[in-house]
């Protein structure tokens, strides 16, 4: 004959229950958090373990004047010790400290209750206190609607309820000036609308807000530029006076020493019209041109104007160009001339070479005083 604890059913196997996707226990969201883990537990058949609806049976059993520890207990205690870990692990860690004295899942879940559900006049003021000075900031539409729902919930746990009225005040009072519009929209209305619809308003204004401030993603670069210039000098040959301007040698040397230590060409490119540099180094110029010289850059290198403008009288003296080298098609242009054989050629602004045939000097090209080399 079998005697009562041996007829005790252990085929029900021990539950452990997954708590993982259950929200963290903090300081405002005890109503959540606590419909969240009753419905996990009564799921499971196991919420009587919390609520006191199933009690912990006798720790020992007697039979035929022999003591015995009980099965039932054991099983029990069990099962109530998986249940207290998936409890603690939905605390977070400040909540914790409140339940480290708790020995079963029933006194963890009296400690919290005791806590944050007793309706204290202390802490029912308390939550009247935040939500008074609760308002937007930093935070989002629906972080903002979260906190406030939150404490609306907490005195509803409490037995405080709030009217519908009052939590539409709150939700309006602190919301910051660029929702206005809204504000006035909700004031405006004689029957108030739900939470749901001023939640639906805020999204939408928060959505045209966050639109409105995003900055372009090519914005039009603003660029200064300035242009200086010079006033033509068309001075006649006797005009002694700018005659005697001409600068003198030790004068000229100074500006062309200061030339030399200058940053090199600065203007327009002819081929990408990027300012600072020149057709020669750029970029999109073809390989064969942009090696031209091995050689490293030199702030001065030699450089060769051609002006051709329409027939003017003979008397008239041009302004020096300031080239090392003359260029011309003609050439009778030049008194003394041979023909080139090097490898040099003229690079022009679209990148392209054109052939040396002579070199020489030539009086009509240069200056009158002090003759440069000229190329054909």
């Amino acid at each position: 004959m079998a005697t009562p604890a041996e007829r005790i059913d252990d085929t029900q196997p021990l539950l452990n229950v997954n708590m993982v996707n259950v929200n963290k226990l903090t300081s405002t969201n005890y109503m959540t958090w606590s419909l969240q883990v009753h419905a996990l537990l009564d799921g499971y058949d196991l919420a009587g373990y919390v609520d006191g609806s199933k009690p912990a049976p006798p720790e020992t059993i007697t039979v035929d004047n022999e003591t015995t520890i009980n099965p039932e207990f054991t099983k029990w205690r069990r099962q109530d010790r998986l249940v207290y870990s998936g409890l603690i692990g939905t605390l977070s860690h400040t909540i914790q400290t409140l339940v480290t004295n708790t020995k079963t899942s029933q006194e963890v879940w009296k400690s919290l209750t005791a806590t944050y559900a007793t309706p204290s006049r202390g802490h029912i003021q308390q939550l009247l206190l935040q939500l008074k000075h609760y308002n937007k900031g930093d935070k989002t539409i629906d972080e903002y609607m979260r906190g406030l729902t939150s404490r609306f919930d907490q005195l509803t746990l409490l037995g405080k309820p709030l009217d519908h009225e009052d939590k539409i005040e709150y939700f309006i009072d602190g919301l910051p000036e660029e929702y206005k519009s809204v504000t006035e929209q909700v004031e405006g209305r004689d029957i108030s609308p739900s939470i749901v619809e001023i939640h639906e308003k805020l999204i939408n204004k928060e959505a045209k807000l966050l639109a409105s401030s995003t900055p372009s993603a090519n914005p039009i670069p603003m660029i200064a530029n300035m242009a200086t210039s010079r006033p033509k000098q068309h001075q006649q040959r006797g005009n002694n006076s700018n005659w005697n301007n001409k600068p003198r040698p030790n004068q000229f040397n100074s500006q062309k020493q200061e030339y030399k230590t200058s940053k090199g060409y600065q203007g327009r490119c002819q081929i990408c019209s990027v300012f600072g540099h020149s057709a020669r180094r750029c970029p999109q110029m073809p390989q064969q041109f942009t090696n031209v010289s091995s050689s490293p850059f030199r702030p001065w290198q030699p450089r060769a104007n051609l002006a051709v403008s329409a027939q003017h009288p003979s008397t008239v003296w041009l302004m020096d160009s300031g080239a090392t080298h003359h260029l011309t098609s003609d050439l009778q242009n030049m008194s003394l001339h041979q023909p080139y054989h090097g490898d040099d050629s003229v690079l022009i602004g679209d990148g392209s070479g054109l052939p040396i045939t002579h070199t020489g000097e030539g009086s009509q090209l240069g200056d009158p005083v002090n003759p440069r080399q000229d190329q054909g």
